[in-house]
């Protein structure tokens, strides 16, 4: 399953922007992600979130699907949805921010399989997640060396304060199970944590917080993105 289906993939959650609220100056998916849609010879949108669709979803805009880019992306079923400007993936970008929704940026075998394209060196995901993310609902369940595929941002830190009373809430609301209750308060597992933030923006007494050195901010941008470029070419 992993050769067939993830072999060779790369995918990081960007932390919600809303959680990173106590660092203003930061803006992580839009630094990230900007790069590459700046890079990109190719930008394809979905008309609507497969996932979302699937599920009913409700809190979120079913319309606002993945973003692919790179030379594979030109061989999409364009049944599917459209090609767009680098001032519209920008656009969509910032509408992604606003509603809420999670990136999920890297190299998806998955992605080149269903969608029937070509190289898969040459494909960059984006996606706009929230819980409906069929990824995160398969997470839990895959092995240890697939699911060590989605990772956390470096820099990234989730922590709970002492204002926490062992609600549950967050508990309910963490894809990965990360969020487990000890004398009565939240604990959360670093090792399984991806840092998407959803927990800070659920939380009833604002007792979790998503955190990131401003030192490193740069530094940890680059990093990333030239993780990215070393497994797929978006030019």
């Amino acid at each position: 399953m992993k050769k067939i289906l993830f072999e060779g993939d790369y995918l990081t959650f960007l932390p919600s922007e809303d959680a990173l609220k106590k660092n203003e100056k930061i803006a992580l998916p839009g630094v990230v992600v900007d790069h590459f849609i700046e890079k990109s010879s190719y930008r394809f949108l979905m008309d609507a979130c497969i996932c979302r669709d699937a599920s009913s979803c409700e809190k979120y805009p079913v319309d606002l699907g993945c973003l692919f880019m790179g030379e594979a992306a030109r061989n999409i079923n364009p049944s599917l949805g459209r090609s767009i400007s680098v001032a519209e993936a920008k656009e969509l970008q910032r509408r992604s921010e606003k509603a809420g929704l999670i990136n999920l940026v890297g190299k998806n075998r998955l992605d080149k399989i269903w969608l029937g394209v070509d190289p898969v060196e040459r494909l960059l995901t984006v996606c706009h997640c929230c819980e409906c993310c069929c990824l995160w609902k398969m997470t839990t369940v895959l092995s240890d060396p697939i699911a060590d595929m989605l990772h956390k941002m470096d820099g990234v830190e989730v922590k709970i304060s002492g204002a926490c009373r062992g609600c549950g809430t967050c508990l309910e609301h963490c894809f990965l199970g990360a969020i487990s209750l000890e004398n009565e308060k939240a604990s959360i597992n670093e090792e399984m944590c991806r840092g998407c933030g959803r927990c800070v923006l659920i939380c009833p007494r604002e007792a979790i917080e998503l955190t990131f050195n401003q030192s490193d901010y740069f530094i940890k941008c680059l990093e990333l993105i030239g993780k990215v470029e070393e497994i797929v070419d978006v030019s």
